[in-house]
C-alpha cells in the first residue's frame, strides 16, 4: 500500500493565521485610522452655575496676585491689578 504525502507550502505564522481566519487581524496588523477630534469647549465658569459672591472675590484675589507676581511684586500697579483681575474673572463668568 502506498501513502500519499501531501506538501504543505510554508508561510509565515501571521500570514498563515491570516489567511486561515482563525486570529482576526487586530493586533497583527495595526491601521492607523484618523481619530475623530471633538471640537474644544472652553471651561468658563457661567453666570447660571451660581458663583457665590465670596468664591467671585477669591477668584479676583488670586488673578490679581499673579498678575502681581509677573510684575515681581513691585508696589505701584497694585490696583490696576486687582481691576484688571476684577474684569477678567466678570468676563468669564457671563
Amino acid at each position: 500500500m502506498t501513502t500519499l504525502k501531501k506538501t504543505v507550502e510554508k508561510k509565515p505564522a501571521a500570514q498563515k493565521l491570516l489567511t486561515e481566519k482563525k486570529v482576526p487581524a487586530i493586533g497583527l496588523i495595526k491601521e492607523k485610522k484618523p481619530a475623530a477630534t471633538k471640537p474644544r469647549v472652553s471651561k468658563k465658569v457661567t453666570a447660571t452655575s451660581k458663583v457665590s459672591e465670596d468664591e467671585r472675590k477669591k477668584m479676583i484675589a488670586d488673578n490679581a496676585y499673579y498678575r502681581a507676581q509677573r510684575r515681581n511684586f513691585s508696589p505701584e500697579g497694585i490696583e490696576e491689578d486687582w481691576l484688571e483681575a476684577e474684569a477678567e474673572v466678570t468676563k468669564n463668568l457671563i
